[in-house]
């Protein structure tokens, strides 16, 4: 039977696409970035959309070229022993220790907490994140409808604001745009805001959602699938570049104003509210609040549920979707009401190191197995790069022990890592080449889109 794809559906993943990948984060950075780099503000905005949507778009590709599921892909260049801690620890870190938490916290310090003062009692925090997450809980229930929900309801009321505002901008600049950074310092900070997002992080958990969405689409037929995953990821670099490009310019508007400049480097969560108060008056702060609770909210219910299925493949159904998802959720109630800052102290170094390893994992995803699987490319090239950004972080936290980390090429722009890793990969592949790996038998992990419960199977759990 020949499968036809449905150009709503595909507008819908793309929306929902768009919306999980665009958090509170990516909302402060390009305004700020704007404000720096002043009349090449252009320039500064490419090089960050190329860094954050690019990699994460490689992400969700590799996810999909994987026949046999992403993390037995993993396992395979690696072992299982090693594959699947890594990946358990990435999807705790992004998940219920820090991004969950934050989006929570993010909603509540920038929504709410202006409009009630620096009088409000310290209990309406834990009243605010019982109701969020409670809403979150709900709209997870069942993971087959999370596009659905994300892409038809909550990207769409979120876009438009964002045009609102945008438009307000560009109809009614607040100034002239005056020379800030030079290029190439522009560039360096395009670079290193789109890559310190680690997005690609995210796009690795949330390709997960989107399987079980296209699958439950009717859609089975490989080449299909990625037909239908590289048309809606289209939509949303389109909806991504226009509203980065946006937020961007309202930055670089201002850019001739001294105190937006210093806000800018100092409190870009502030610069954004400043544009939006004087952009629109007092309803500025009102349309921010829910702009910020509809990007805060979307990417919590990808990541809640994007969590609960790769804990359940990782684990190979030993922990089911539904107890897992509230578990999630529970942990996450309570960092954003406790500690979150502290966990964030000692996570962010976590994600440091493992954003270049799985980096250097994804993108071996593209080459043939006999290269991914048979040579030491892959470990070699993970191992390097775990090893200097742990170094690289030592240097950081204890700048008597030098290192020599700030020496390496690229290491300006946190990508010191990088050379030394290809270099590793590449001799790995020599090496492997004469010598090859034994064929590892890792136990198959089958794709999330095969296990994950369906609506009706969520729905009846217990």
């Amino acid at each position: 039977m020949k499968q036809k794809l449905s150009f709503g559906k595909i507008v819908v993943l793309g929306f929902a696409l768009f919306a999980m990948f665009f958090g509170a984060g990516n909302l402060i950075l390009p305004p700020a970035l704007g404000t720096l780099s002043g009349d090449n503000w252009f320039f500064g905005f490419l090089m960050y959309i190329a860094i954050d949507a690019g990699l994460s778009v490689i992400a969700l590709i590799a996810y999909f070229r994987t026949s046999d599921g992403f993390i037995h892909n993993i396992s395979r260049q690696l072992t299982p022993q090693i594959a699947a801690p890594l990946l358990f620890l990435n999807t705790l870190c992004l998940g219920p220790l820090i991004a969950i938490p934050r989006t929570a916290a993010t909603t509540f310090d920038i929504a709410l907490r202006p409009m009630l003062g620096s009088a409000a009692p310290g209990w309406i925090s834990w009243v605010f994140g019982a109701v969020y997450f409670a809403l979150v809980a709900v709209l997870c229930l069942k993971p087959g409808k999370v596009v659905d929900i994300i892409g038809k309801l909550l990207a769409p009321i979120m876009f438009v604001m964002l045009l609102v505002l945008i438009g307000v901008g560009i109809f009614t600049p607040l100034g002239d745009v005056v020379p800030g950074d030079s290029l190439t310092d522009t560039l360096s900070n395009g670079l290193r805001s789109g890559y310190q997002t680690m997005d690609m992080l995210g796009a690795v958990l949330l390709a997960s959602v989107t399987l079980l969405s296209v699958q439950q689409s009717g859609i089975t037929d490989p080449k299909k699938k990625m037909t239908m995953v590289g048309l809606a990821g289209i939509i949303a670099a389109a909806g991504l570049f226009v509203v980065y490009g946006g937020l961007s310019y309202l930055g670089a508007s201002v850019s001739g104003d001294p105190g937006m400049v210093l806000l800018a480097g100092t409190d870009r969560p502030g610069l954004l509210v400043e544009i939006t108060h004087r952009l629109v008056g007092p309803f500025g702060r009102l349309l921010l609040g829910l702009i910020v609770a509809a990007a805060c909210l979307t990417t919590s219910i990808g990541l809640v549920s994007a969590c609960a299925q790769t804990f359940l493949e990782i684990t190979r159904n030993r922990l089911p979707y539904k107890p897992t998802m509230f578990a999630v959720i529970g942990v996450s109630y309570l960092l954003s009401n406790f500690g979150t800052e502290m966990i964030l102290k000692i996570a962010a170094p976590i994600l440091n190191v493992l954003f270049p390893i799985m980096i250097m994992l994804v993108l071996m995803t593209f080459f043939p197995v006999r290269i991914r699987e048979r040579t030491c490319a892959a470990p070699l090239g993970a191992a390097l790069a775990m090893i200097v950004t742990i170094l690289t972080e030592i240097d950081l936290v204890c700048p008597n022990c030098d290192l020599y980390t700030s020496k390496l090429p690229l290491a300006q722009y946190g990508l010191g890592w990088l050379l030394p890793a290809l270099g590793a990969a590449l001799i790995g592949g020599v090496i492997g080449a004469f010598f090859p790996r034994k064929e590892r038998k890792s136990g198959r992990t089958a794709d999330p889109s095969q296990h994950a419960p369906t609506d009706s199977a969520a729905h009846a759990q217990t």
